[in-house]
């Protein structure tokens, strides 16, 4: 068996977790049920509020963000829904809500566009609808739709909810969920957080809640009021990925040491990856609307990516070719993770002498 460093990972998720964290899911394991466990969540509980800017409960579920998503829709839809859908996640999101037997109205736009707020109220307008559905960064074009602009169009019709995939936004950007009214915004453990896979977190509304209530098929695993009831004793209806558990604790205590720099780090290594890229390709996404979690980028000059990945790992670091539709005719750099900008500008560096050859 070899003992490589596997590559150094510059896609957009699972992300490079640092070893301190690492080791916090090394350590003797704990009863699911007993007290331990309630001390390391009641731990996590305001360092994930603080994070997602709520004063409500964060639940911690073991699955991944597709879960998250799934509970929002299972919970918070009651019969019409309007998803947005500009990427392959987006469009996961609504096939979600399709498989509930709701009635699912597509708000289409081209992939590398942003959803407009516009659009938004325009599709609205035409009525009956009583949830929205929105991935706010869309992993597949590097797309990061403005959140606060479109929710404070939700917000003006009164039976709507708004629900936010956030899996690739959430602890890289800030996001204020209670003063936009967000009513469901759930991410992943993988991406922003960067620890390992395996945990999804999630929030939801006061007035999401109710409308979970008076729902009759909440399901099982995803249903909400069960997992609350669980989170008002520091516990989860099912056994939880208490390693998990430890790592964000972790990351969350790093995170909180200094949120600024945190999300400074983020946007530091966009905007260096964005010029790069611009010299010597183009950016994939609409201009004005490029992600902060990863680079979409066009491959204008033809290359094989599939190549230029072999040739990274070589040199033991890889990026992420494009996604589904955008094989080969985009890459995909992420910027989340233990990544430094010295790692992005060496990753840059052996692109450019790729590029030579």
């Amino acid at each position: 068996m070899s003992t490589a460093r596997p590559p150094r990972l510059f896609i957009p998720g699972p992300v490079e977790v640092e070893d301190d964290v690492l080791q916090e899911m090394a350590g003797p394991m704990i009863g699911h049920r007993a007290p331990e466990i309630g001390e390391l969540i009641g731990a996590i509980r305001p360092m994930a509020e603080k994070l997602l800017r709520t004063s409500q409960p964060v639940y911690l579920m073991t699955n991944s963000g597709t879960g998250a998503m799934e509970t929002a829709a299972i919970n918070c839809v009651k019969n019409k829904v309007l998803s947005c859908v500009n990427g392959a996640f987006s469009q996961r999101f609504a096939e979600i809500c399709d498989s509930h037997g709701y009635e699912v109205v597509r708000l289409k736009v081209e992939w590398g566009k942003a959803i407009h707020p516009e659009m938004v109220r325009e599709k609205l307008n035409e009525g009956g609808f009583d949830a929205v559905t929105l991935v706010h960064n869309e992993t597949s074009t590097g797309v990061m739709s403005p959140l606060a602009e479109i929710a404070k169009v939700t917000n003006e019709f009164d039976d709507v909810v708004l629900l936010v995939d956030a899996v690739t936004s959430a602890a890289v950007v800030p996001i204020e969920t209670e003063k936009l009214k967000i009513d469901a915004l759930v991410t992943g453990s993988q991406k922003g957080l960067a620890i390992p896979p395996g945990l999804a977190l999630s929030t939801f509304s006061k007035r999401a809640m109710e409308r979970a209530k008076k729902k009759k098929l909440r399901g099982s695993y995803f249903d909400l009021l069960s997992i609350h009831k669980s989170w008002e004793k520091d516990q989860t209806p099912t056994t939880p990925a208490v390693p998990q558990f430890r790592a964000l604790r972790k990351r969350l205590e790093k995170i909180m040491a200094n949120e600024d720099a945190w999300y400074a780090a983020h946007q530091e290594k966009a905007d260096l990856t964005r010029k790069w890229a611009n010299d010597r390709f183009a950016m994939f996404p609409e201009a004005g609307y490029e992600s902060v979690s990863l680079s979409c980028i066009e491959n204008t000059r033809g290359i094989s990516v599939a190549d230029l990945n072999g040739y990274l790992r070589e040199h033991g670091v890889m990026l992420s070719n494009g996604y589904k539709a955008l094989k080969e005719k985009t890459f995909r750099i992420g910027h989340m993770g233990a990544n430094s900008i010295e790692h992005h500008q060496q990753l840059l560096d052996l692109i450019d002498g790729f590029l030579e050859k």
